[in-house]
């Protein structure tokens, strides 16, 4: 840049020429980013600007999370009515079957199907999971994960047909609050599922149906190895749940290993 301190004429030449350029650009006031309070006294600035800075600062209200349909029928009904009268629920596994697709205790309509058990009493296992899931279809562990399934059943020694499949919601709900889905009483209704069912050895998927029969069992999920039915005590496996099983190889073989060393353990 050419110094002009030392030619006057020059300087004022090029500060004018500087101002008419920017005129031209339409610019013929000196315009600030922040605004100027000319009437206002330096203190009553400070304040305003103080404020504008403490609105600014204070966090937004979080909007209050949505419900999902079974939680909201939880809480319209009222404590104890729900899933429906236990001296109501049917004594003998068909019925109980039956019900379990058409009661209008068990849960709100929803944007899937309601999938029934499947299997005979008596089975030589019973597999529980928390609720069917959305690929499943119209029977339930009817996807990738009853393909795990089948294959984990049969590498323990049972046949998968001859298997009995239970799940502890009748249909896939989407976020499903679970601690709700206990207190309402669905371990107790599983309970009575097992009773019906009289399997020879349960096998519960997940930490939320081992939540629910240690909750009923009085027993610490991690120390889930009987349910006691009518005065008999049917052993119990808890593994991971099929989508931890299906992503995870290591979850696998860690619980191979477990159910190895429980099923040779003494009773």
């Amino acid at each position: 840049m050419s110094d002009l301190s030392t030619k006057p004429d020059e300087l004022r030449e090029a500060f004018v020429a500087s101002l008419d350029w920017w005129r031209e650009a339409g610019v013929e006031e000196h315009v600030a980013d922040a605004p100027g309070g000319w009437l206002s006294s330096p203190e009553e600035e400070a304040q305003a600007t103080a404020a504008v800075t403490e609105k600014q600062a204070a966090p937004a209200p979080l909007p209050e999370p949505k419900k999902a349909a079974l939680s909201r029928f939880l809480d319209e009904e009222s404590e104890g009515t729900y899933p429906g009268d236990r001296e109501q629920w049917p004594a003998e596994l068909a019925p109980f079957q039956q019900w379990w697709l058409e009661s209008e205790m068990l849960d709100p309509p929803g944007a899937y199907s309601r999938i029934a058990p499947r299997g005979a009493a008596e089975a030589p296992v019973m597999l529980v999971i928390d609720q069917p899931q959305a690929e499943d279809g119209e029977a339930l562990l009817g996807g990738p994960g009853g393909t795990l399934a089948a294959n984990m059943l049969r590498a323990m020694g049972f046949a998968p047909d001859a298997a009995y499949f239970a799940s502890v919601l009748p249909r896939h709900n989407l976020r499903p609050e679970w601690n709700a889905v206990a207190k309402a009483g669905y371990g107790a209704l599983l309970l009575h599922h097992i009773a019906l069912a009289r399997p020879k050895t349960i096998i519960a998927c997940g930490s939320r149906v081992w939540s629910l029969l240690a909750h009923e069992t009085a027993q610490e999920p991690a120390a889930l190895t009987n349910i006691a039915i009518d005065s008999v005590s049917v052993p119990a496996f808890a593994v991971p749940d099929m989508a931890t099983l299906l992503r995870n190889p290591a979850k696998r073989a860690q619980t191979w290993n477990r159910w190895l060393e429980w099923n040779h353990s003494p009773p």
